[in-house]
């Protein structure tokens, strides 16, 4: 990746416009080789400057790292990130009061969202692929087992209407392999669970973050390789 991206063009789409403020907002700025030595991994240098460069949509890790540097101030911040916060924007709420990061912060996170949704409605228009069924993956099942062992250690499996209210019937999906939860998601069930638990310490938590979040993630891809197999296999 170039050191130097292209300038977008903000009259070229939304995605151009977004880049070219976003290299704005850069100017001057913490460097982006310094930004993504301290992303501990979790975004690379060519991601951020792709980001900056308006050729596809950014993910939202990307967009947040940039921002937490440009708009925020990682040095001011109150206290380490919390297993339950969220991990992309959990910086603006460490910010201290009054700071001008904060309502920045939270302005760039809406027009990203904004700027995710019309992305997507542009790509409506694309033929999806067809439907299959697939069994549930093996990996998908390690998740659910590990999850109903979370629930069950709260002493209210069989009524998990008492834990999650609400959201019981979402809960029900993933223990039965309708669906896999998004990290915010498994966040907020972590949570009420953790909150059930006795004699759990911070090391715990973060281990069943940890767990359940890798498990999640191998789940949603074994389930994008058993789909691809199967559709392979029917043509």
């Amino acid at each position: 990746m170039p050191a130097r991206p292209k300038v977008p063009d903000p009259q070229d789409g939304a995605i151009q416009a977004f880049a070219y403020d976003l290299r704005e907002l850069g100017h001057g700025n913490v460097p982006i080789p310094f930004i993504a030595s301290r992303s501990d991994g979790i975004v690379s240098r060519a991601a951020l400057y792709a980001a900056v460069s308006g050729r596809r949509l950014p993910s939202r890790t990307t967009v947040a790292t940039l921002l937490r540097w440009w708009v925020g101030e990682p040095s001011v911040e109150d206290g380490e990130q919390g297993p339950f916060e969220d991990p992309n924007w959990g910086w603006i709420n460490r910010l201290p009061p009054g700071h001008e990061g904060r309502p920045a912060g939270q302005k760039w996170r809406e027009r990203y969202a904004r700027l995710v949704r019309a992305t997507l409605n542009e790509r409506d228009w694309r033929p999806v692929a067809s439907p299959v069924e697939i069994p549930v993956p093996v990996e998908q099942q390690q998740f659910i087992d590990a999850l109903r062992d979370l629930i069950e250690a709260t002493g209210l499996h069989d009524s998990r209407w008492l834990l999650f209210a609400g959201i019981t019937r979402r809960v029900d999906s993933y223990l039965a392999g309708e669906c896999i939860p998004q990290e915010e998601a498994l966040i907020r069930v972590l949570k009420i669970c953790v909150d059930h638990l006795e004699k759990i310490d911070g090391k715990t938590v973060d281990a069943l973050y940890e767990r359940l979040g890798h498990l999640a993630k191998q789940a949603r891809a074994a389930r994008v390789r058993e789909r691809r197999v199967a559709r392979n296999s029917r043509s």
